[in-house]
């Protein structure tokens, strides 16, 4: 008989290994292989599909961070580019979206270029170490009631932001979710006709354009049409009103006008940032602002960090935490690789960078267009690209005609439905801790800024959770022994760890249901539901063994792990008081440990478990007849080392006693 070779496997070659993590980290290698002309077709579809959307969006996006339509369209081709190579969601595509332009602006101000091209390099720069260091669970403390009223936030800020150029109000549009109704109230007698009818026509008519993908019709190739004709409404809606302005002339509304045409340079961010000298000083509250691109006066690298500030962290998390919900939204149950989505992010910035490109995400609108439009792979972006670099090259003289009302009109149609009203009602029902601080999130978003609202709705967020940890429910019932009729007190905690924030609540309840129940001898803590432990929560338990002790009753642990025997053991316990679930287990240690006591009683109240037994040994119910008396049965316990914990021993005791009051009547 031969003998079988039972021994490991060999582990993988070092060059294995390496192309093992090399096909991880370019998923191209993998998918590429698998390749079909169908597929190619596929994404070739999909890519024109969502560049025909990207194309009005980006000059639209590029408006809300306070820049000419173009840096909405040198970011638009880039983050696509290095996504088909770098990203593992076919859906996703990379490019400008109405947050990053918020935070952007928020971050930089009104017509700062240099500063939105540096705050998107940097947000690249925190994306691809979070990478590194892989620390992606860091968005984890987003929760989704957070998400939710950040985004409202945003939305509301934006839509606000539109509205002097929505309805041809002269004026500057000022600062912030207050400071934009301020000035839209102000200037409100300056409302120009001639773009108030053009961006409530073009509103109106995006609206009506987005039903008619839910028109049902037999005819497919109809049904097809009305589809790609809804998906297509920002830019027939922008096509229309160019044509309209250049068709009229001297139209009475205001033009975006001259777009610079050609691809930017290719150089370094500006790590030294020109300066900028404003009545208001620096940052986005200035006014009557004057950029000094291209002067001799710029500012130090630390004076060009302070004026970011925090703006490129915070874009980093929020751009990170979109990318994640698309590709998990669109994964179809797979596992999202966090780490690869961030160094896809990180190098798509970085890159950008060089390019001209601002801030830049994954788009939820858009990657919902290119699942619709049936992509199939990330090479879908290439396409999408591809559009974009035709427009910059041959399209911008045409730019020149768009009305700034209709782009204000696809701006407010697009990020209205990022408001999720229709939330609050089932967060309300589920945790209202939840609704509260997604509320919390959505009014600090609105007048503190969108910085300090995502850091104050994930300090709500957490600190909720924090009090749910503090303040663990502690269900109890007071239970009677099936074979000896011994009542007990037994207290189930929710399922959580014990640990050093909760102990003291879990300790004082305890003790708390001790004193209610003053006549159950016996206290059993189910433990079922710890598998957590720390060395303040051991000497706590062990604190309360000790005390119940002192005070007459005994404490027992019962289902407890044996991770949390040696715990209570190292913390000093030599004997836990434990006892696994069963019940003839528990009425053994009952029966052996428990020692009934016959007392007099007249009728007063004695407490919950000193109350008429009719188990445990008979008697326990019979009547004194003309008297009155009534014999109850209490329980004092023999102490045993090896259950109770203690080292000393009580004498056992057989005399039958009396309660104090039975004594003073009789």
């Amino acid at each position: 008989m031969k003998n079988l070779d039972i021994s490991a496997p060999p582990e993988p070659s070092c060059g294995k290994k390496a192309f093992k993590m090399v096909k991880r980290r370019l998923p191209v290698i993998g998918w590429i292989r698998r390749y079909t002309k169908k597929d190619f077709i596929s994404d070739m579809i999909a890519g024109v599909t969502v560049g025909l959307t990207v194309v009005p969006q980006s000059m639209a996006y590029a408006a809300i961070a306070g820049l000419s339509p173009e840096y909405g369209l040198y970011s638009s081709y880039i983050g696509v580019l290095i996504y088909a190579v770098l990203g593992s969601c076919a859906q996703a595509t990379i490019g400008p979206t109405a947050v990053m332009g918020l935070l952007t602006f928020q971050t930089c101000g009104q017509d700062y270029p240099s500063c939105a091209i540096l705050t998107g390099f940097y947000s690249g720069v925190f994306e691809l170490l979070l990478a590194v260091l892989r620390l992606g669970w860091v968005v984890s403390f987003i929760s989704e009631p957070v998400t939710v009223g950040f985004t409202a936030g945003a939305a509301m800020t934006i839509i606000s932001s539109q509205i002097k150029s929505f309805l041809g109000i002269y004026g500057y549009k000022g600062s912030g979710f207050v400071g934009y109704w301020q000035k839209v109230i102000e200037d409100f007698p300056t409302i120009h006709a001639g773009d108030a009818v053009m961006g409530i026509s073009a509103f109106i008519s995006l609206m009506l354009l987005r039903k008619l993908k839910d028109v049902n019709h037999d005819n497919k190739f109809i049904k097809t049409t009305l589809w790609l004709i809804s998906l297509s409404r920002n830019v027939i809606i922008i096509i229309i009103t160019t044509v309209i302005a250049w068709a009229w002339k001297t139209p009475p509304f205001k033009l975006v006008g001259n777009v610079q045409g050609g691809f930017p340079s290719v150089s370094l961010p500006p790590f030294l940032l020109p300066s900028r000298e404003s009545e208001a000083g620096y940052g986005p509250d200035a006014t009557n602002e004057t950029i000094l691109e291209g002067a001799d006066e710029r500012l130090s690298f630390l004076d060009s960090w302070s004026l970011i500030s925090t703006g490129p962290l915070v874009i980093a998390l929020i751009s990170i935490l979109q990318n994640v919900a698309i590709s998990k939204a669109f994964g179809s149950g797979q596992k999202v690789d966090a780490t690869q989505e961030m160094i896809a992010l990180g190098m798509s910035s970085i890159v950008g960078g060089f390019f001209s490109s601002i801030p830049t995400s994954a788009s939820f609108s858009r990657s919902a267009v290119n699942e619709a439009s049936g992509v199939r792979s990330p090479l879908g972006g290439l396409f999408t690209g591809v559009l974009v670099i035709l427009s910059l090259g041959f399209l911008t003289p045409s730019f020149y005609y768009i009305p700034k009302a209709s782009l204000a009109a696809v701006i407010i149609a697009a990020v209205m439905f990022m408001i999720e009203y229709e939330s609050i009602l089932p967060m309300w029902r589920i945790a209202k801790m939840d609704a509260i601080s997604c509320i919390i999130t959505f009014v600090a978003s609105l007048f503190l800024g969108m910085e300090y609202g995502i850091i104050i709705g994930v300090a709500v967020s957490v600190g909720c959770l924090l009090l749910k940890s503090l303040h663990p429910e502690m269900q109890n019932e007071i239970r009677e022994d099936s074979r000896t009729g011994i009542p007990y007190l037994h207290i189930s905690p929710a399922n959580s760890g014990v640990n050093f924030p909760s102990v003291d609540h879990i300790s004082s309840t305890i003790q708390k249901l001790s004193l209610k129940h003053k006549k159950c001898r016996v206290i059993v803590l189910n433990f079922s539901q710890w598998d957590t432990y720390d060395y303040t929560a051991a000497n706590t338990l062990i604190s309360l063994v000790k005390g119940m002790k002192k005070n007459g009753k005994i404490f027992i642990f019962t289902n407890i792990s044996s991770e949390w025997v040696s715990v209570l053991q190292f913390a000093g316990l030599a004997h836990p008081p434990t006892i696994s679930g069963d019940e003839a287990e528990l009425s053994e240690y009952l029966r052996k440990n428990i020692q009934p006591v016959i007392a007099l009683d007249l009728g007063l109240d004695t407490g919950k478990c000193s109350g008429n037994n009719g188990g445990g040994g008979g008697g326990g119910g019979a009547s004194g007849g003309q008297v009155g008396i009534s014999i109850d049965r209490e329980y004092n316990y023999r102490s045993n080392p090896s259950l109770s914990g203690a080292d000393s021993t009580a004498s056992e005791s057989s005399e039958v006693t009396t309660t104090n009051s039975a004594k003073g009547l009789v």
